[in-house]
């Protein structure tokens, strides 16, 4: 035997060597049905739920072990009173404590022929659910959101939203009249850090439009009532620097407060694009896309869906026609600014209103509607691919080589505050430009690691400075020493990029702000579709006071 084992190593060294990539974990069919959505606890289990159509319409539940391909347990629940055959609107899943599992779901012909909106609840991590109390009186057809302290949810219905608790709001006080064209689509809320400010966005003759909710008592105790009442919503609001064509829209939020993302259709090229939401001046901030430049995503891509996890990831899905469909993913780090390289959840089969969720690890669930009404999820397990040569997935080997840029000018190297401008630069190849502006203020000279760096002066590093010193005279002295110039970023402009000249535009805010009197550079670097990384590139400008 001494003498076969070096063989044996080496066929099996061989046949790993041979063996073919790791695939996706496995979709699975929860079951049929409309309506899904998806929720995952601090424990990592998936809760999912949908409708069913019948004599008497259904809920139902499957709950999902962390990383699991199957439902490990399973319920019905069953409206009060309905007789509904009516086409099912969406079931919300939300899990805003531990062991605790909402689930609001309409029956658009209850008793008596009305529309109603009920709220289960479970406290046992979906062991068990109570009776289906009555909360509101609409048909769900958009994405809600949920405050716990006061079992609060902000529910809509296109261009209708609702505050809903029990006793259910009556009469006009649950409509909004957001978005008044009748093509209305993708109504979409959300409620940010703290629970003061609450953004309601649709959709609407294909622009973003959104009214903000602001607690009127500052308590951050938000109220069905207080919700209902229309002054205590801003006026109907459109994107700054809107591209046109927009759709599927989609809200939420985290530790990295209101996030905003939708498709912006081209003819060739669509783009699923993400804003962020700036609570001090209640606007979005810029346009970035998060698609990436892989020829994947240039095969008619939508069905587009985000969350936030409670870490402030932000994971995306979209859905690509590219060769016989694709599931696409990614996320972002804990900043919420930088995002993965795209990759695939699932292929070959039909992806209808993707949702994707995941807890604080980073780790969760996609959900779909597949052919024959089937209830496909499948784990947050995505796996690189590429849709042309160089990539790592099929049609050539890995791609080792750096992008490069060259030519980085800046349109106009003098500003005034809020003026626009624009940077070109020439990439090697198609990839993902990040634009970062950055301020030039006053600096000192200090141990960072072992090492001395410029670093931005504050307050608490002068006095660091003043006490090691020991006198005014010594600290003045150590204080000509150590100056210098140091930058500190004010925001990124992101934006996919083709091989030869490109253009990212400066609409004169950034990061929802103006800029202010200064000097400034911006560093530019892009990524390709392997994750190769250029050098960075620099460029100077100013800021000038306007004369008045």
């Amino acid at each position: 035997m001494g003498t076969r084992t070096p063989f044996l190593a080496l066929v099996v060294c061989a046949l790993a060597t041979l063996a073919p990539a790791a695939q996706a974990a496995t979709p699975f069919t929860a079951g049929t049905g409309s309506g899904h959505d998806v929720a995952v606890g601090s424990d990592g289990k998936g809760h999912v739920a949908w409708l069913v159509d019948g004599v008497d319409d259904e809920v139902h539940y499957c709950r999902v072990p962390a990383g699991g391909t199957a439902c490990e347990a399973t319920r019905v629940l069953a409206f009060i009173g309905t007789a509904s055959q009516s086409p099912s609107p969406h079931v919300q899943v939300f899990t805003p404590a531990p062991n605790k599992v909402v689930v609001l779901a309409a029956c658009t012909q209850c008793q008596f022929s009305e529309q109603k909106t009920f709220r289960f609840v479970s406290t046992n991590n979906g062991d068990s659910f109570g009776a289906g109390d009555q909360v509101g009186t609409l048909q769900l057809n958009g994405q809600a959101s949920f405050v716990n302290g006061e079992d609060v949810a902000l529910s809509v219905s296109g261009s209708v939203f609702q505050g809903q608790d029990n006793p259910p709001p009556t009469g006009s006080t649950a409509t909004l009249n957001l978005g008044q064209s009748g093509a209305v689509f993708g109504a979409s809320t959300a409620v940010g850090p703290g629970g003061v400010k609450a953004v309601y966005a649709v959709n609407d003759l294909e622009a973003v439009q959104y009214r903000v909710f602001t607690d009127p008592d500052g308590t951050a105790t938000i109220t069905a009532p207080q919700l209902n009442t229309s002054t205590n919503w801003s006026a109907v609001t459109p994107l700054a620097n809107p591209e046109g064509d927009n759709d599927e829209t989609r809200l939420d939020s985290g530790p990295n407060g209101i996030s905003l993302t939708y498709r912006y259709n081209q003819p060739t090229d669509n783009h699923i694009r993400l804003r962020m939401f700036d609570s001090a001046t209640s606007t979005f901030g810029d346009a970035q896309s998060i698609e990436g430049p892989d020829r994947i995503e240039d095969s008619g891509i939508g069905e587009s869906m985000h969350s936030q996890d409670a870490s402030g990831r932000l994971h995306v899905v979209w859905r690509s026609l590219y060769d016989g469909n694709r599931l696409r993913y990614t996320r972002s780090d804990a900043t919420g600014a930088n995002f993965s390289t795209p990759a695939t959840l699932a292929t070959q089969e039909t992806f209808f209103d993707p949702m994707v969720e995941a807890g604080a690890d980073g780790n969760g669930f996609a959900v779909w509607r597949a052919s024959g009404d089937a209830i496909r999820v499948v784990p947050i397990d995505p796996q690189p691919e590429s849709g042309g040569p160089g990539g790592p997935g099929p049609g050539g080997g890995p791609d080792t080589t750096r992008p490069t840029a060259g030519g980085f000018r800046v349109g106009d190297s003098t500003l005034f505050p809020g003026q626009a401008t624009s940077f070109t630069f020439t990439s090697s190849e198609a990839g993902f430009a990040v634009l970062t502006v950055q301020k030039q203020v006053k600096g000192l000279k200090v141990k960072v690691r072992g090492k001395r760096r410029c670093v931005p002066q504050t307050r608490k590093r002068l006095r660091a400075l003043r006490r090691s010193a020991g006198s005014a005279a010594a600290f003045r002295r150590l204080l000509r020493q150590r100056r210098c110039k140091a930058y500190t970023k004010i925001g990124s402009i992101r934006q996919t990029v083709g091989p030869g000249r490109n253009t990212i535009r400066f609409s004169g805010r950034i990061a929802g702000h103006r800029l202010r009197p200064g000097r400034y550079r911006a560093l530019l670097v892009i990524t390709d579709s392997a994750g190769n990384v250029s050098r960075v590139e620099r460029i100077n400008f100013r800021v000038l006071r306007r004369h008045r």
